[in-house]
């Protein structure tokens, strides 16, 4: 069983909670890698989303800067060596950076087993960003926010965003996994009242006559901070659920496609208050980084590597530790993790 499939089993349900922490720790101390590495290389947009911060000209005036040569390097060093999964692109748009082809080469020359990018995939549509370069660099996986099918939905929730781009992005994919067929295409799509419509009938498969996503996720839409978007009553997403997610849901299953979303109970659920288990697994093995933060607050990448860090704050000690005293009614803290069931 390689690592990646036992860090998952460690995650999982099918283990008791002190073997998922015992297994944890025996990955920690013997060098193997256990970090989701979630990078926003530059803290900008091309678009103005309206259920994104982005959409707020305060935040998005204090979200500026990209990393440097100097840091990807320094990053590199003290981290990429323990990590399972190199995500490009979590707040922000990852293809406004200009050294994206260099930085998935960095991943891969560092053994990242797999690598993926997020983006709104304009910029890649319009040429400015080469997708085949990218793939032949070693990336894995491509994933699309998109929140809408057809031209006015997509165009109105996705301000700056040209909907013949979208055309034009996914026949682009569709070259590609010609020419790479286990590169993984994932759409990710933000339901709120007004697209959730897009999902019903055929209005949402009608985008894919040239290519096939292999995972689509579905997710209500979130109260992530100020924005245009104002409306995060679930009322009408609840009413048309078994014509629109429920439907994807069945329809993605005739097809083969994994399919990421809530069930009717699980739609209220957008913060998931954790167990102290999964609360210390995720702190454990989550690593955000940007111009601004890396890691963790009094991490250094300049001069702290991952294991010197992890050495200072004695975490193997307290891992065992937790495996023996924890409590199991115990929750820690909340996450907004796609916490739903996998189809």
């Amino acid at each position: 069983m390689n690592v990646y499939k036992v860090l998952k089993l460690v995650s999982g349900n099918s283990l008791p909670p002190s073997l998922k922490l015992f297994g944890l720790w025996g990955m920690h101390i013997a060098g193997r890698r256990t970090l989701g590495v979630f990078l926003d290389p530059v803290l900008a947009c091309n678009l103005r989303c309206r259920m994104c911060y982005f959409s707020d000209p305060d935040k998005r005036a204090a979200m500026r800067g990209h990393v440097t040569e100097r840091q990807i390097q320094q990053f590199q060093k003290a981290l990429f060596h323990r990590a399972l999964k190199l995500q490009i692109g979590c707040g922000a748009e990852p293809t406004l950076y200009p050294g994206l082809v260099d930085l998935v080469e960095m991943g891969k020359k560092s053994g990242i087993p797999y690598i993926s990018l997020t983006t709104n995939g304009q910029l890649i549509a319009s040429g400015k960003v080469d997708l085949m370069s990218l793939v032949e660099a070693g990336l894995n996986e491509l994933t699309i926010s998109l929140h809408g099918t057809d031209k006015d939905t997509y165009e109105y929730l996705m301000p700056g965003a040209d909907f013949a781009l979208l055309i034009k992005l996914i026949e682009n994919i569709a070259q590609v996994k010609s020419k790479h067929p286990d590169f993984a295409l994932r759409v990710n799509f933000t339901v709120n009242s007004m697209n959730v419509d897009n999902l019903s009938s055929d209005r949402f498969w009608r985008l894919w006559d040239k290519c096939t996503p292999d995972i689509i996720q579905l997710r209500p839409v979130q109260n992530i901070g100020e924005s245009d978007w104002k409306d995060f009553d679930y009322t009408v997403i609840k009413e048309k659920y078994a014509d629109t997610i429920g439907a994807m849901v069945e329809q993605c299953r005739q097809r083969n496609i994994r399919c990421i979303a809530p069930s009717f109970d699980q739609i209220d659920m957008v913060d998931d208050i954790q167990d102290s288990v999964s609360s210390i697994i995720e702190d454990f093995s989550y690593c955000y980084i940007s111009p601004d933060s890396c890691y963790k607050k009094d991490f250094d990448s300049a001069t702290d590597s991952y294991e010197s860090y992890h050495k200072r704050h004695h975490t193997s000690r307290r891992l065992l530790a937790n495996v023996f005293g924890m409590r199991k009614s115990r929750n820690r803290k909340t996450s907004k993790k796609l916490n739903y069931r996998v189809d």
